[in-house]
């Protein structure tokens, strides 16, 4: 059975890329003219503008899936690079799609673990309980009874994502001489973690790694749930595990009637991710609602470790620095520690200290939440943008981005479901241990499994 898009669909693929490529082009011309003097339109008109492009973006990611919904997400996040009007639409991507026939599915198992799927489980139910834009995943039971998720790759997905990426390396390559960042590492990074989240085997030693280094802390790890890896019927393109039984996070209804404090739950997890970022420098990159189950017996769940990040423990060095100099408002610091974690380098040192005061502009600084609902930060932004496009090395190094990214889901999940929580309870601990460095003799993070 032949599956998977053919060379004709790549290339009608290919083509509907470059047409948006030059839209985007269009528009970022227009923007550097208008910033030039070159030509006078209004803010309203130029923004206008950037959104469309980004919603013609969003329609055709949706309707060709694959790669670029990843694209899209992950490109949303690199707000160093893509102006906020369009990363305010880019969010809007959803990597839900619609299910792949069984048929396609039955032939990846086939081609991945050599024997058809009547062979490999007692029973696999051809309908899929979630399905995303580069697999989905069935439940199924093995031969000694045990109920398991079977992920699969979608067949002939590596083949388009491969086009995607090229056709942004193309973009970035045409924009690159012309943005202060070097946007060719960007598309380096990007294709790692769409390429990452297409490696089932990374996937299930990403799970098996974070469940080991929080099992470090025996109370929090006896809250949690991480499912267990079944390598005998897992490969590149399959994954399988334990399935697990629960609801969602946020479901609270369902919580509720089973007596599960929500804002509990939220604080288990929120405490397993911060012990990832901030202990472990090796986290789970997407701790959104969909990532986050309680199962039956009242345990946390962690599901979905394709987004995994590493971060370098002389870049975290970097971070601490910064965060101490941000504190305390020390300029010099902030300027060091931003060489220091690669996001400068030495050449941008004068331009990175005038970028330092006005990050650091007293009327920013130490306000009260009723001041900070007054004050209009366009200005301020506006200001660090000007001082921004001045420099010439400026790039946010591996693992930074999606970091930061799982701080702001975190956040965002304790401000939804949890309210009441209050933050400097549950984070004060590890940011203070954070901020007072790895103790003496203590590896900054652990290795990684072999492969």
């Amino acid at each position: 059975m032949k599956t998977g898009p053919s060379n004709l669909s790549l290339a009608a693929r290919a083509a509907v890329l470059l047409t948006l490529i030059i839209h985007g082009a269009w528009v970022y011309f227009v923007h550097r003219a208008v910033a030039k003097g070159w030509i006078d339109r209004d803010a309203e008109w130029l923004e206008f503008r950037a959104r469309r492009f980004a919603k013609r973006f969003v329609d055709i990611a949706s309707r060709y899936r694959g790669g670029l919904i990843k694209l899209g997400q992950v490109a949303s996040l690199r707000v160093d690079v893509v102006p906020e009007s369009i990363s305010q639409e880019l969010v809007r991507l959803q990597d839900r799609v619609p299910p792949h026939p069984f048929e396609e599915i039955e032939a990846q198992l086939r081609a991945e673990l050599g024997q058809p799927s009547s062979e490999l489980f007692a029973f696999i139910d051809r309908t899929s309980v979630a399905s995303a834009s580069l697999g989905q995943v069935h439940r199924g039971r093995d031969h000694e009874g045990r109920d398991l998720a079977i992920k699969v790759l979608y067949p002939g997905v590596e083949r388009s994502v491969a086009v995607d990426l090229r056709m942004a390396r193309f973009a970035m390559w045409l924009f690159n001489p012309l943005v202060p960042p070097d946007l060719l590492p960007v598309h380096d990074q990007l294709a790692k973690s769409i390429r990452g989240e297409m490696d089932y085997v990374a996937e299930g030693k990403a799970a098996e790694r974070v469940r080991e280094n929080l099992s470090k802390d025996p109370e929090l790890a006896a809250q949690l749930r991480i499912p267990e890896i079944h390598w005998k019927t897992t490969a590149r393109r399959v994954l399988t595990m334990e399935f697990i039984e629960g609801d969602k996070i946020n479901d609270g209804e369902a919580l509720a009637a089973r007596g599960i404090d929500v804002q509990d739950a939220v604080e288990t997890a929120t405490r397993a991710f911060l012990h990832q970022m901030f202990r472990d420098y090796f986290f789970h990159c997407d701790p959104h609602p969909g990532n986050l189950m309680v199962d039956l017996e009242g345990r946390v769940t962690i599901i979905d470790f394709g987004m995994n990040e590493s971060i370098a423990p002389e870049v975290m060095d970097g971070v601490r620095q910064n965060v101490l100099a941000a504190v305390t408002r020390n300029e010099e610091l902030w300027v060091e520690s931003m060489i220091q974690i690669g996001i400068l380098r030495e050449e941008d040192r004068a331009a990175a200290r005038d970028l330092a005061k006005v990050s650091f502009d007293p009327a920013y600084f130490n306000l009260t939440p009723s001041e900070l609902m007054e004050i209009d930060f366009q200005d301020y932004f506006s200001k660090m943008r000007e001082h921004m496009w001045v420099l010439k090395s400026f790039r946010l190094p591996d693992g930074l981005v999606s970091w930061g990214r799982a701080f702001s889901l975190l956040y965002g999940l304790a401000a939804e479901l949890a309210p009441g929580i209050r933050p400097l309870d549950v984070v004060g601990p590890y940011v203070l241990g954070f901020l007072q460095g790895p103790k003496p003799g203590a590896a900054s993070t652990p290795a990684a499994p072999e492969a």
